[in-house]
């Protein structure tokens, strides 16, 4: 797909920093995972366009695909590096609580999108774990 990158980063300068999308535009993630966040986040019309693009380079092969646990912990890693020490969510990360309770910490300390997406993972892991 022609201006890829400008449409991606036109996106990106909509989204407000705290956004798992936005984190992964930022950091050069892989099309899928961006276009998994962009939809877990209700960005649609960026997980639509980028639904395309990957169809369209469909011919080439596909980087391998992290697992959920690894992509999770790696956005997690990144969300402490931003949070104060006083933040229950980030005291809850530290002592490596479940998913479930960083997701309660950050619902309760306003970090919707983080909650969201640790609350999603929670649940994916347990379908996982019951297949």
């Amino acid at each position: 797909m022609k201006n890829l990158s400008a449409i991606i980063e036109g996106y990106r300068h909509h989204l407000p920093g705290d956004s798992l999308t936005a984190q992964a535009i930022d950091r050069g993630a892989v099309l899928e995972e961006i276009s998994q966040l962009a939809t877990m986040e209700r960005v649609h019309q960026l997980a639509a366009i980028l639904f395309e693009a990957e169809q369209e380079e469909g011919r080439t092969p596909k980087p391998k695909e992290v697992d959920l646990e690894t992509r999770i912990n790696h956005q997690v890693k990144e969300l402490r590096a931003g949070l104060p020490d006083t933040s229950r969510t980030a005291r809850a990360i530290d002592r490596n609580a479940t998913w479930e309770e960083i997701s309660e910490c950050a619902s309760e300390e306003g970090m919707g999108s983080m909650a969201a997406m640790m609350f999603e993972a929670e649940q994916e892991k347990t379908r996982e774990a019951s297949a």
